[in-house]
């Protein structure tokens, strides 16, 4: 899949300031990679998507790190910067960095590399990282926006209306070509539960999550097929009460040799 990274970057910055509120799942996954980080490890630390900068707030406590962080958004950027003024913060693709080849002793990746080619994102970080750096990263797979992509089958519409997102055994494979060490993947789904058709279309929105394909469709194919499209939620809220939205969660941890 090719992607529209001037695409990416307007829908992320846009995002920027409703991101946080909309965030509690891409929190929580920071959480689980932050807590997998060796206690012995310090040094330079990379974080390559960062975002508005959450998980950097919980790493600068510790106080054990030299810290970098990337982001193509400079939306983004703006807010993790007000939030932790110490970072030296870069705005570019985390496909190819200005950093130097071993720069870093941990290269922390939170739900980022989704919106790269996956090839190039796992070659840049492999090229950043010291030997014996941790590598920890999640990202989302297959199964996520699964219901969304039902949604468009059911009215009969098979064209690509969802990001595509990667497979774990991918992800394994791309990483033992690398030589990468100690790989070791976790997946997993979650779901968020929304109670109206607006609020669930309004988080995806507020998250920027949106398709970022350079073949994507612009807009859709005139109100009568949204408005059938919005209908199978629709009906789905009347039967269960609630909507659910699946992320297909993957969380990777690796070291470098």
């Amino acid at each position: 899949m090719k992607l529209a990274k001037d695409q990416i970057a307007r829908q992320f910055s846009r995002a920027a300031t409703t991101y946080d509120a909309a965030a509690q799942l891409q929190n929580e996954m920071a959480e689980i990679l932050i807590d997998a980080i060796p206690n012995h490890s310090q040094g330079t630390l990379v974080d390559l998507g960062c975002g508005t900068g959450w998980p950097l707030q919980q790493l600068a406590r510790s106080c054990k790190y030299e810290m970098t962080a990337i982001d193509l958004a400079p939306g983004m950027i703006e807010i993790a910067r007000q939030k932790t003024p110490q970072i030296n913060f870069i705005c570019c693709d985390l496909e190819s960095t200005p950093l130097p080849d071993d720069f870093a002793n941990v290269v922390f990746s939170n739900a980022a590399i989704q919106w790269c080619n996956t090839a190039k994102a796992l070659t840049e970080i492999s090229r950043i990282a010291k030997p014996k750096a941790n590598l920890l990263l999640s990202t989302f797979g297959p199964s996520t926006f699964v219901e969304i992509s039902s949604a468009w089958e059911e009215i009969g519409d098979s064209s690509d209306r969802i990001h595509q997102f990667e497979n774990p055994q991918t992800i394994q494979h791309l990483l033992e070509d690398l030589n990468l060490e100690d790989i070791a993947i976790q997946q997993e789904n979650r779901q968020l539960i929304y109670h109206s058709v607006d609020d669930l279309f309004r988080g995806i929105r507020n998250l920027g999550a949106t398709n970022a394909s350079s073949n994507r469709r612009a807009g859709l194919l005139g109100k009568e097929r949204y408005r059938q499209f919005k209908a199978v939620f629709e009906n789905r809220l009347a039967q269960n009460n609630q909507l659910e939205l699946t992320f297909d969660c993957i969380f990777v941890v690796a070291k470098t040799a």
